[in-house]
């Protein structure tokens, strides 16, 4: 067995990068504040999203998001949300949430739901990662829960590891 000692890891091409095969080389992050709503039965952005330049197109691309998700509806209604990788489906999460109307109960509810994929663009163009999503009765609320009076926030946060 053999023992490398090192004080330093430079690059030998400057702007080339020094990828370690499964350690993160890039991590980038958009936090989203403005609220949104969606009543369509098909998929919509939710403007949650952000772009991520890879360094190599052998990296891998984990992408997390964390939704602050509301819904408001008179019928029980479940919501619907996909990863979407430029204008490509990578991850479908079917009923994502779920709100259900009780007798004299309040119509409106939220949540946070966090959603993680490991994705493998196989590229070193700019790459936008976004959430969307649609709901089959009443409206999908993005950092609100009610009235576009409430200030939630979502992050999207998107780490490259060296392949």
């Amino acid at each position: 067995m053999s023992t490398m000692y090192v004080n330093k890891v430079q690059e030998l091409n400057v702007g080339s990068g020094v990828l370690i095969p499964g350690h993160i080389c890039q991590v980038v992050q958009g936090v989203i504040t403005a609220n949104a709503s969606i009543t369509a039965n098909s998929m919509t952005d939710t403007g949650i999203s952000h772009t991520i330049t890879p360094k190599s197109a052998s990296s891998k691309v984990l992408v997390l998001i964390n939704a602050a998700l509301g819904i408001s509806s008179t019928n029980g209604a479940e919501v619907h949300v996909q990863i979407v990788r430029g204008s490509t489906s990578i991850r479908l999460y079917e009923r994502a949430i779920h709100h259900y109307i009780q007798a004299g109960g309040n119509n409106h509810g939220a949540d946070s739901a966090s959603f993680c994929f490991l994705d493998s663009p196989n590229t070193t163009s700019a790459t936008t990662y976004k959430l969307q999503g649609r709901t089959d009765s009443g409206t999908l609320r993005i950092n609100d829960y009610y009235s576009g009076n409430n200030n939630g926030a979502s992050t999207i946060t998107l780490k490259e590891i060296a392949g």
